[in-house]
This record gives structure tokens, C-alpha cells and sequence, in this order.
């Protein structure tokens, strides 16, 4: 029995799927991405196509996406009416400060959890992640009061207060996605560099920091698109000052002016979507690559 057992085996062979059969599958996965990709893309260039008709002309074209002359003007004419350059430089000032003031304390909180083993550790990693789960608009009032109790409310100081609240509520994600680099580093460096007399701070600054460029860049690219594109912390603390106000709430604001300008409406989604998509472009390359050494190796 054993005998027939084995030479029935023998003669048992495992049909696999012909080239037809694999070429198929390849084409409907193709087909389905291809369709996905322009329903994806299609509200995008349905905006651009919009934001170069006149205002006569975006009732007349209705979905489509064809554009017979081109009006430019219409993105001057937005720049002049809803003071742009100054919304534009409001809006740099606090994505730059966000994005330094993340950088700095995330990564330091990271390197410290991955590297140091100190008691109580597993308790600051659950806190994190339980702020994780916390919805931002429950922390809104708290965080006006604090604010206000701080004298951040008015001019330049509701800038400061904005750029406190991004930074706290972008701490956890940060935090979590360097620790995943951070965690990849030998142990082997960090001795190899205690021998050479670097201290703690410095090994962090000289040689960690270094080696996790694909995760800052992912954070970079994240935390930039989250501040660009931010409106309801800057509406609570920028909504009533006019001259600090970012270029979503300028835009939000204008819209509210003028309801049926909606060929200059949309050229001023263009003009606040653009530097979006140049840093996605710019950063694309790290940004996969944070995204995947973050998920695959923490």
C-alpha cells in the first residue's frame, strides 16, 4: 500500500495557470486601475479646466473638461481680490514653524524610545497611541482656553497659537512612524560611536538623524500637506483677524463674497493646491520609501 501510495504521487502533477490565463488577470487589474485613476484624477482637471472659463462659460460646459480659450486673468484677478501673497506668506510662516517644531521634538521622542529602555516606557507608547483615538474637535475649546490663559489670542500671537495646536495633535503619527526607523538602527552604532566619545545627543544628531532621512522626509511631506491644506484650527484662531489669515480661510472667506464667481474659485483651489503637489512630486521618491521602512520594519 505505501508502494502505490507513493507512485500514485509520483504521477500527480500541479496545473499551473497558462500565459492566456496570467496576460488575462494582468489586463482586468490594468483595466480597473486605469478606471480608478480617472475617476480619481477627474474632479481635479474638471477644476483646472474651470478655473480658465469665464463665468458664462462654467454653466455652459457643465462636466466637461474642454477649454476653447483660456483665461489666465482669472488667476490674477483672485491673486488682487483675496490678497493672496499675504495669506500665501501667513500660511509658509506656520507651515515652517510646524514642520521645525516637529522635526525636533518627534524625532528626539522616537530616538529616545527606540534607543533607551528606561522604566515606564510602555506606559509613554500606550499615552501615545490612546492620543491617536482622541477626535481633534474635542480638544478645540480645551486648547482655545489654554491658549487664550496664555495671552495667544490677537495678531501675530493666534499665529503662535495655531502652530502650538498643529504641533501637539501631529506629535503621535510622527513619533510612531520615526520609532519604526529609528528601530532598525544596530545597536552595534550606537556602542561604535559611544567608543569614538560621542555623547547621547550627539550620536542622535551626527549619526541617527542621518540614517532615517526617508522618514523625516515622510513626515515632512505628511505634516506640509496637513498644514497647507488645514482649516478648522485656523478658522477658531485666525476666522477674525483679518491680514493673519491663512489661504484656506482667505479662500473660504472669498468664497463667501462672491457665491457665483466660481471660475475665480476655482483658480484659487489651483493656486492652494499646487505647492501640494510640487512637494509630492519633489519628495515622492522618500516618501514611499518612509512609508514602507516605517510600516515593515518597526
Amino acid at each position: 500500500m505505501p508502494e502505490r501510495w507513493s507512485s500514485d504521487c509520483d504521477t500527480v502533477s500541479v496545473r499551473r495557470p497558462g500565459k492566456g490565463a496570467r496576460w488575462g488577470g494582468e489586463t482586468v487589474r490594468a483595466g480597473l486601475l486605469l478606471i480608478y485613476a480617472v475617476l480619481s484624477l477627474y474632479p481635479l482637471l474638471w477644476i483646472v479646466a474651470t478655473s480658465l472659463r469665464t463665468s458664462s462659460g462654467v454653466y455652459r460646459a457643465g462636466l466637461s473638461l474642454r477649454v476653447d480659450e483660456p483665461r489666465w486673468q482669472n488667476y490674477t484677478d483672485f491673486f488682487r481680490a483675496a490678497d493672496v501673497p499675504r495669506a500665501a506668506f501667513v500660511t509658509l510662516v506656520v507651515a515652517a514653524a510646524v514642520m521645525a517644531l516637529l522635526f525636533l521634538t518627534t524625532s528626539m521622542t522616537a530616538y529616545a524610545l527606540a534607543r533607551s529602555d528606561f522604566p515606564g516606557r510602555r506606559l509613554v507608547l500606550a499615552a501615545l497611541a490612546g492620543t491617536i483615538f482622541v477626535p481633534a474637535q474635542t480638544l478645540l475649546i480645551p486648547t482655545f482656553y489654554v491658549n487664550r490663559s496664555l495671552g495667544l489670542i490677537g495678531g501675530w500671537r493666534s499665529v503662535a497659537a495655531v502652530v502650538l495646536v498643529m504641533v501637539a495633535g501631529g506629535q503621535a503619527f510622527n513619533v510612531y512612524l520615526l520609532l519604526g526607523h529609528f528601530r532598525t538602527l544596530p545597536r552595534d552604532l550606537y556602542d561604535a560611536a559611544a567608543l569614538d566619545g560621542a555623547g547621547y545627543f550627539e550620536t542622535y544628531r551626527r549619526i541617527a538623524l542621518p540614517l532615517v532621512r526617508p522618514g523625516l522626509a515622510t513626515c515632512a511631506l505628511i505634516a506640509f500637506a496637513g498644514i497647507w491644506n488645514a482649516y478648522l484650527v485656523p478658522l477658531v484662531y485666525l476666522g477674525q483677524q483679518p491680514g493673519y489669515q491663512t489661504l484656506t480661510i482667505a479662500l473660504v472667506q472669498y468664497s463667501r463674497r462672491f457665491q457665483t464667481a466660481y471660475h475665480l474659485l476655482a483658480a484659487g483651489q489651483v493656486i492652494a493646491l499646487m505647492p501640494v503637489v510640487v512637494a509630492f512630486v519633489v519628495l515622492q521618491r522618500h516618501f514611499v520609501r518612509g512609508l514602507i521602512g516605517g510600516a515593515l520594519r518597526g
